[in-house]
């Protein structure tokens, strides 16, 4: 049984005057443990508001999240309260996550003091240090305030606070977007080797593909709150068959010889306004390989590969799929089927 189980999550947000935002749609994915699941997406697409539903920091409007086959939507405030130790946060920015006026050892000891009251001081004491250890800080540096750390420091504070209380999953929103590249790659073999030391189960929320590459397991591709595909690092990335998905590599791969060009496309146009979402396939008004019965027609997840899954109909794609599309002063859309 996966350790994490979501089905059809659903979260709108009524703006008065402006309509509602359809932030995410019937989302459903797996965890397993000791896996990493990364979300991308470009900023706006849902990837952190799936992250605050599964933690349950917003309620969703409909669908399941469940850990270890509990739903934590059924679960009253003292359960939830007693279950968040099984599920922790690391955020993006991680000055802004501290309290600036507590130090660093009781920022760290104060899930611990909240899920595990009976511990004594000198216990508490020594898994902190212990904690912060293991994620590259010493002893000294529980002393000192938030504000005398460097940004990389910071964040390993923050992971040291997700880590205390042993949780099964992690959420990591962004975890290195805003620290320099060579601290990025500090921080991401603290979390690998974290998982392979305690078994931990990631969600990674991410825009950086190259960051993606190095920690996830999997990938599912988010677009106006919607995965648009789904599956294993290497099949999503090697053999992407949405064109969503095809466009999202080229903003991040188009400089990667690995991946042929010819794989790499562009999308037209503008997103659509999330308060009036497409009727059928969300692409439909961008994609070039759209096709009439894509205007109406809802796509749906279907079965690609060995748990790859995405909700292009002409999927498989292949080049010449593209090469009708370049050739022809028509959309595919004006095409017989």
């Amino acid at each position: 049984m996966p350790l994490l189980t979501v089905e059809g999550l659903t979260k709108s947000f009524p703006r008065t005057g402006r309509g509602t935002v359809h932030a995410v749609n019937d989302v459903s994915l797996e965890i397993d443990r000791g896996e990493t699941l990364a979300l991308i997406g470009e900023s706006g697409s849902g990837k952190s508001t799936i992250g605050r539903l599964i933690l349950r920091l917003i309620e969703p409007d409909a669908g399941t999240i469940k850990i270890d086959g509990t739903d934590l939507l059924t679960l009253s405030n003292s359960e939830l309260r007693a279950m968040r130790a099984k599920m922790q946060v690391v955020f993006q920015e991680p000055y802004e996550s501290l309290n600036p006026k507590m130090r660093v050892g009781d920022i760290v000891a104060e899930p611990l003091e909240i899920h595990e009251p009976s511990l004594s001081r000198a216990d508490l004491r020594d898994r902190v240090r212990a904690t912060l250890e293991e994620v590259g800080l010493n002893a000294d540096q529980a002393e000192r305030l938030p504000r005398g750390l460097s940004g990389g420091q910071q964040q390993r504070v923050g992971i040291a606070r997700a880590l205390i209380t042993r949780p099964a999953l992690v959420v990591l929103d962004e975890p290195t977007s805003s620290l320099d590249l060579s601290v990025q790659a500090q921080i991401l073999e603290i979390l690998h080797d974290l998982q392979e030391t305690h078994g931990l189960s990631y969600l990674y929320i991410s825009h950086d593909l190259s960051t993606v590459s190095y920690l996830a397991h999997r990938v599912a591709v988010l677009y106006l709150g919607q995965i648009r595909e789904q599956g294993p690092l290497e099949a999503v990335v090697q053999n992407p068959q949405d064109p969503y998905t095809q466009a999202l590599l080229a903003a991040f791969l188009d400089s990667d010889v690995s991946v042929s060009p010819s794989r790499l496309r562009m999308l037209s146009g503008e997103i659509p306004d999330p308060t009036q979402l497409p009727e059928g396939c969300f692409l439909y008004g961008r994609c070039p390989l759209r096709m009439d019965k894509c205007r109406s027609d809802p796509s749906v997840l279907r079965v690609l590969g060995s748990k790859h899954y995405g909700r292009c109909i002409r999927a498989p794609l292949n080049d010449d799929d593209w090469n009708i599309v370049a050739d022809s002063n028509r959309t595919v859309g004006d095409r017989p089927g």
